[in-house]
């Protein structure tokens, strides 16, 4: 993979979500509301929703990391968390408004489109070494 140049979207992708990642472990470590998800205050309450934000944080960086190597597994382990992050914000949003995170929320739905696009799962497709060989005949038989 490094003759591939990375489009300057996974470079905006793999930055913003490690500053999620960063911003979620220090909101649980620290006790305080970077983030905007009041995080950590929950998580001082919670030791089970701390064990839950720091492996989404560790997931985030593991998919971070695969993104930028281009590897597959990256990509695909990247989608599936934007998935669960949009539908958590979207579930938020039905739930209670004003609770919802707008930018956040946006983020993550731009990530989903942008990484399903075309052009960006053409980087991650398998190429074979062999050509495909046709099955078939001539059409007279």
């Amino acid at each position: 993979m490094e003759g591939i140049k990375r489009p300057a979207g996974i470079w905006i992708i793999v930055i913003l979500q490690t500053l999620n990642s960063a911003l979620a472990i220090l909101d649980v470590v620290t006790g305080t509301d970077l983030s905007g998800g009041q995080l950590g205050r929950m998580a001082t309450a919670d030791p089970l929703v701390r064990g839950i934000v720091l492996g989404w944080a560790g997931l985030l960086i593991i998919a971070t990391v695969s993104l930028f190597l281009l590897h597959r597994r990256g990509w695909a382990l990247m989608m599936l968390l934007v998935g669960i992050s949009l539908l958590g914000h979207l579930a938020i949003y039905w739930n209670e408004r004003a609770a919802t995170q707008w930018v956040s929320m946006a983020v993550a739905a731009l990530s989903a489109f942008y990484l399903n696009s075309a052009a960006v799962r053409g980087l991650f497709l398998r190429h074979h070494e062999v050509s495909r060989i046709t099955l078939g005949g001539r059409a007279d038989r």
